[in-house]
């Protein structure tokens, strides 16, 4: 276990951000991770209501381009600078574990690939939740950072994880400190006030309690789009005029589209808007953990925060 004393904290940053591209979550309209130019707007404590996703897994991407007869492929940067990523929440990097799974396992992305391989994740552990829709507690999080801080009254201790983090420490070793104190087991959760009792709902698709809720939703997709573990995405084409160019594209997709299941024919595989809502939580919850070994949702509580209705699918499920 190191330190880094908060006194030098500022220094640090502005040190790291000399050489580095440093993103952090700072509060603009909202509270959201962004490209540092001035690192007194840092506020690492902030839960940030937009995820850090777009900075690996691109809103929107040109995957290719058709011209004069020919496919030209954008170029992989392999000389851009090293990003850190600093005040990840530990939500937000077991998020980061799931999209790895499937843009570098499941099948190798080389857009994300080149993100996620020049960036360091360095976390900062919630003491408390952040409010009342966080409920991360439940959902068995593991430990996925290169380095992660702890906040100790005069000083931040470092916790490193991973030969990457180890490596970062190395080189700006001059900010960190050898200690006697450390974590004790207790120290590394964060006990949230909502709480998912039971995560095997096999047996619940057809309950009455479903339509309570589903009442309430407007399929404005903003769960999904505010979700740091969703990876669904639409691909399309964008001509000129001529049609003699076309850009193959993708952009984020939602399941709670009615276009998102919409095939030739006009045939909708889940037109419903129940049949969507559902899916939705099948999938955080049942779907990719019988695949992966692991529930998709992290319990970050943005969905529920950034729900118009405030439709509260924990609770929902509790009462079931």
């Amino acid at each position: 276990m190191l330190k880094i004393n908060k006194a030098s904290f500022s220094d640090f940053l502005t040190d790291v951000m000399r050489y580095n591209e440093l993103v952090a979550p700072v509060m603009t309209d909202n509270s959201r991770f962004e490209t540092i130019k001035d690192v007194s707007k840092i506020d690492i404590r902030i839960h940030a209501y937009f995820p850090a996703k777009k900075f690996f897994f691109k809103k929107c991407q040109t995957l290719f381009t058709y011209y004069d007869g020919k496919i030209k492929v954008p170029e992989i940067e392999l000389d851009k600078n090293q990003r850190i990523m600093i005040g990840l929440k530990r939500c937000d990097l077991n998020s980061i574990k799931r999209q790895d799974i499937m843009f570098l396992q499941e099948t190798k992305d080389p857009y994300y690939q080149e993100e996620r391989e020049r960036t360091l994740l360095i976390g900062y552990h919630c003491s408390e939740p952040y409010d009342d829709y966080c409920f991360c507690s439940s959902m068995d999080l593991g430990d996925f950072y290169d380095l992660m801080l702890y906040e100790k009254d005069d000083a931040y201790l470092v916790e490193i994880g991973s030969d990457k983090g180890r490596g970062f420490v190395d080189r700006y070793r001059k900010y960190f400190w050898d200690t006697d104190l450390y974590i004790r087991p207790h120290e590394r959760r964060t006990e949230t006030r909502l709480h998912l009792n039971k995560r095997e709902i096999s047996g619940l698709r057809n309950n009455p309690e479903w339509k309570k809720e589903i009442s309430k939703c407007f399929s404005c997709a903003a769960c999904v789009t505010l979700c740091p573990s969703c990876y669904c995405f639409d691909l399309y084409e964008e001509t000129n005029a001529k049609l003699d160019k076309v850009q193959k594209k993708r952009n984020w997709a939602s399941c709670q589209l009615t276009c998102f299941t919409k095939v030739a024919g006009n045939h909708v595989f889940r037109e419903t808007r129940e049949d969507r809502f559902k899916h939705r939580i099948f999938h955080q919850i049942k779907y990719f953990k019988q695949k992966h070994g692991m529930n998709l949702c992290t319990g970050c509580g943005r969905c529920i925060r950034g729900c118009p209705t405030k439709i509260n699918w924990v609770d929902m499920l509790n009462r079931m």
